[in-house]
């Protein structure tokens, strides 16, 4: 039997329901796992996981640490949170606390830090 994209999709959201409902705790342990390579992180949950008025699309992790420098540093720690289960639902941003300053914080209105 073959299935239609609707049935896929009807899978998907069941399938991360779970993260949605507890996106605060799941945010608490990408922290602690980023720490196990980073050292001291700071770590944001922002987007449309935060807005009640939309159905959100996934949930936005900011991780802000001085390691982050490199592109492959950023690679490193991406694969690794991947590797222990983070990844969709979770869009995972990684920067440095010059660039969240420069950056991120322009136009990041709605967050919480874990």
């Amino acid at each position: 039997m073959s299935q239609t994209l609707v049935d896929l999709l009807l899978k998907k959201i069941n399938r991360e329901e779970k993260y949605f409902k507890d996106y605060l705790e799941y945010a608490k342990k990408i922290k602690k796992e980023a720490q196990k390579i980073l050292g001291e992180v700071r770590v944001f949950v922002f987007g449309s996981v935060l807005e009640k008025e939309e159905i959100p699309r996934d949930i936005d992790i900011l991780i802000i640490s001085p390691k982050l420098k490199s592109a492959s540093q950023k690679s490193k720690i991406r694969t690794f949170l991947w590797k222990k289960g983070f990844s969709s639902p979770f869009e995972l941003h990684f920067v440095t606390p010059k660039e969240f300053k420069e950056w991120y914080s322009h136009f990041i209105k709605k967050k919480i830090e874990v």
